[in-house]
């Protein structure tokens, strides 16, 4: 059995998400699992310059490439993927959110090599992944679906499939030193995530920060990450004066996040979904105590209210009364960082989530591959993906393009008068 993972990459993207829980996974299943397992990259730029790529290259972890830059569009990298999966002889696909790879899925099962999709957010892009791969054409169904919480789970279930549905978050390693309080009376809360408006306002985010810090001092607010608003983030906490109490600093890879997660108390989120935040079960498994907002998604599958962490009616004066109940109740912290570790230790562990995804690779030792052939022509079909979906234009539209770009010069070419008044210019 022969497994290839599929992921994205780009330079300067601190592996965060998807790409952490890769950076554990696959080394893992290796290693302790004994499977034989490939990464492919879908990259843009430089392979050198982007970091989950070097991370697999740094520790002799067998990778392929495809540039998409050269592959512009998704038909030609769905084929240069074909051609990986008949040169390694790969027995199982994990698309995880790779697009090209899940438009192989149709390709390739006729030659039983199963394709297996990670959902890991119900975002747009994730419910139009959902319609296409699992509620679609038989042909484009996946053969196995994981979600990463049982909120996406659900909406999967929602519709008859004949495909496996599982729920296995991604999971996060134990840490052994857990965080506590000490004798300072700062009380320090971070955000560890992207900084992007869609799904994780980060806008009202730091806004909540603000504001919590000015009707108590002693709470100190970190915000670590990358993304489109960092300017905005900045020029937000300066216009509200907070740059004493709330502080952005740059995303850290997932091998130093955990030891920055260890210096705080709290936790917070204060999106409108969520898939399961790998960011949250790293900061529980460190005993880091929630308190999150959250619109929908996974998050109250993991964190019980009142119980290992809150979860947080509104972003301002509920959110305000909640950390300010921590502050003052050492005790009920105690408590809840307590329980926020027991509850990865019980249910989130890599050591946990990692098994599962043995068990479910495991499912596919014994399927019988037949020789894979290689159409001359990758035809895709159907409604786009909400990003990332670059097809190939097709005859008509590529003949309308060039005839824009090209028509003066066709119009000389095909209209002899028109190109002797051109010439007499």
């Amino acid at each position: 059995m022969k497994i290839l993972f599929c992921a994205y990459d780009r330079p300067g993207q601190i592996a965060s998400g998807p790409n952490a829980w890769l950076q554990r996974l696959v080394p893992d299943l290796i290693s302790n699992y004994g499977l034989d397992i490939q990464t492919l990259f879908v990259y843009s730029g430089e392979s050198n310059k982007c970091p989950t790529i070097s991370f697999f290259k740094n520790n002799n972890l067998p990778l392929h490439l495809i540039n998409s830059n050269t592959h512009n569009y998704v038909e030609d990298q769905v084929k240069a993927l074909m051609n990986i999966v008949r040169r390694e002889h790969i027995t199982t696909l994990v698309a995880n959110l790779v697009i090209p790879a899940l438009y192989a899925t149709q390709y390739l099962k006729p030659y039983n090599i199963p394709v297996i999709g990670v959902l890991h957010s119900n975002d747009t892009f994730y419910k139009g992944v959902i319609t296409k791969f699992i509620h679609g054409k038989t042909k484009n169904q996946l053969s196995t679906a994981v979600s990463v919480s049982g909120y996406i789970n659900t909406i999967c279930e929602s519709q008859n499939t004949n495909i496996q549905l599982l729920n296995i978050p991604c999971g996060t390693p134990e840490v052994k030193n857990s965080t506590s309080l000490d004798s300072q009376e700062v009380f320090k809360v971070i955000y560890a995530g992207r900084l992007v408006k869609e799904a994780k306002q980060v806008l009202k985010l730091t806004k909540a920060f603000c504001d919590a810090s000015k009707v108590n001092s002693n709470l100190e607010f970190s915000i670590y990450g990358d993304g489109d608003q960092e300017q905005s983030i900045k020029a937000l906490i300066k216009d509200e004066k907070a740059s004493k109490n709330v502080i952005l600093f740059k995303a850290l890879p997932p091998s130093q996040i955990l030891n920055k997660i260890q210096e705080h108390r709290v936790f917070t989120l204060m999106s409108d979904y969520e898939g399961m935040p790998i960011a949250l079960m790293e900061a529980m498994a460190c005993g880091v105590v929630p308190v999150c907002y959250v619109g929908e998604g996974g998050v109250d599958e993991i964190i019980e209210h009142g119980v290992n962490g809150f979860i947080v009616k509104n972003r301002g004066e509920d959110y305000q009364e909640k950390l300010q109940l921590l502050v003052n109740d050492r005790s009920l912290w105690e408590t809840m960082s307590k329980n926020a570790r027991a509850t990865i230790q019980q249910k989130y562990s890599s050591k946990i989530t990692h098994q599962k995804w043995f068990e479910l690779l495991n499912q596919f030792k014994d399927v019988k591959q037949k020789p894979l052939r290689i159409p001359l022509r990758i035809k895709l079909k159907g409604a786009l993906l909400y990003y990332g979906d670059n097809r190939k234009p097709n005859l008509k539209s590529r003949s309308r393009t060039w005839l824009k770009s090209n028509w003066m010069a066709f119009r000389i070419f095909v209209k002899p008068r028109a190109r002797l008044r051109e010439l007499f210019k």
